[in-house]
């Protein structure tokens, strides 16, 4: 039966990381990984709910119990008989009766003035009081029934049976929808070495994973009780190096591990060249220098180059740069064109642009225009018969258009 018992446990285990909204601990039973409000139990010895106090048999004992939210609140104490006790609900009095709490109210049971009260019973050992609280109400009665005329509803289901139980009741409800604690305390004479601990794991940034010995435990700030003794935590996050400790776990004491996450920054280095050199660089719309930039470190991933030259066309690209890596990209820049408009004053004369015949001027208007001219300074001559001989330079700027005026007179004979 135990083995079968063990084997069902795994199962949820497994589910849990699938869809992990529900984890298993060994001092708590049953937790929300990702809880959205809170809920707090603990017993008269010990109002924090972290230590493990010890009562006698017979002795008298009080619990309390409060949320953060509004919720119906359950509340059980698992003995280490195996005899589930459902404290809350109860069928005593309308204190009992009525588990719903508003949000910040603490509750005690017994109530103050009520006409019973709890006397701890044996065996000895450790006994575990646990609070569910619930947005929407349980149907507990597969965790502890009343029977016939009973004012506390009661099983015998053991540990692992009420942590089974209860993981198929609140496994189907929302995440945000339900939390629970756990207090602790000591039957009769406290054994030599407390058998539990508790595990309080934060980190830098906020909202990581936080693992125990491996499992899933929830997301920072997160508590955790477990055995007493030595434990791996992993604290997670994306982007991040995971954290890594071996911590002692003090049995009846907290152990607090704060997580400092330093970022994982994975870098390339990029030489960008281009065709004609010289020309701007910009990554990301950050400049990086004139071509050729020598080695360039980047952070790993996709990036945009940009290459601006004055004359020439614009050249942008996506690129991935991976970690580890040296690569070099290059910037094909193509020369932007401009326009040339003489204006001369003898019809018919030569044009030479750069000692090549471009054509002849133009009777009537003497205006002509020729385009496509690469950028840069250029020779301008023009020639007519009996008249002096025109000899200029002219500049031309990418996409721009340029005017020279031509004056040719006659020569003297």
């Amino acid at each position: 039966m135990k083995k079968l018992i063990s084997l069902i446990l795994f199962a949820f285990v497994s589910l849990s990381l699938a869809q992990p909204n529900i984890v298993f601990s060994p001092q708590t039973i049953v937790i929300n990984p990702i809880p959205s409000f809170g809920v707090e139990v603990f017993v008269n010895k010990d109002p924090s709910g972290d230590s493990t106090p010890t009562y006698s048999i017979g002795e008298q004992i009080s619990i309390g119990v409060r949320v953060t939210e509004a919720a119906y609140v359950y509340l059980f104490d698992v003995r280490s008989s195996g005899v589930i006790d459902q404290i809350i609900p109860n069928r005593v009095d309308p204190a009992g009766e009525n588990n719903y709490l508003q949000a910040g109210e603490t509750k005690f049971f017994p109530p103050q003035g009520a006409r019973y009260t709890f006397n701890v019973d044996g065996p000895q050992g450790t006994d575990k009081v646990i609070a569910v609280a619930s947005k929407d109400p349980l149907d507990t009665r597969q965790l502890a029934d009343f029977g016939s005329n009973g004012n506390f509803a009661s099983s015998s289901i053991g540990q692992e049976g009420f942590a089974q139980t209860l993981s198929i009741i609140i496994r189907p409800k929302p995440q945000n929808s339900w939390v629970t604690d756990t207090a602790l305390f000591n039957v009769g004479n406290p054994p030599a070495a407390p058998r539990y601990g508790t595990l309080t794991i934060t980190s830098t940034p906020n909202r990581a994973e936080a693992y125990v010995d491996g499992q899933f435990v929830g997301t920072t700030p997160v508590r955790y009780g477990t055995t007493s003794g030595s434990h791996s935590v992993e604290v997670r996050a994306s982007g991040y190096q995971t954290y890594s400790s071996s911590v002692n776990v003090p049995g009846g004491q907290t152990t607090a591990v704060n997580a400092t996450l330093s970022p994982v920054v994975s870098t390339g280095t990029v030489n960008f060249v281009s065709q004609p050199q010289g020309a701007q660089v910009y990554v990301d719309g950050q400049y990086m220098g004139v071509t050729p930039t020598g080695s360039v470190s980047l952070n790993a991933g996709s990036h945009q180059v940009r290459f601006t030259l004055d004359g020439y066309s614009e050249n942008a690209y996506t690129f991935s740069v991976n970690a580890g890596s040296n690569q070099t990209l290059s910037g094909e820049l193509r020369a932007l064109s401009g326009t040339l408009t003489t204006r001369s004053n003898i019809g018919g004369a030569l044009i030479f642009i750069d000692g090549q015949q471009a054509g002849s001027v133009t009777n009537g208007t003497g205006v002509n225009t020729f385009s496509g001219l690469a950028t840069g300074n250029h020779e301008l001559v023009v020639i007519a018969a009996g008249f002096t001989t025109h000899v200029s330079t002219f500049t031309v700027r990418g996409g721009e258009t340029v005017e020279v005026q031509v004056t040719q007179s006659g020569l003297r004979r």
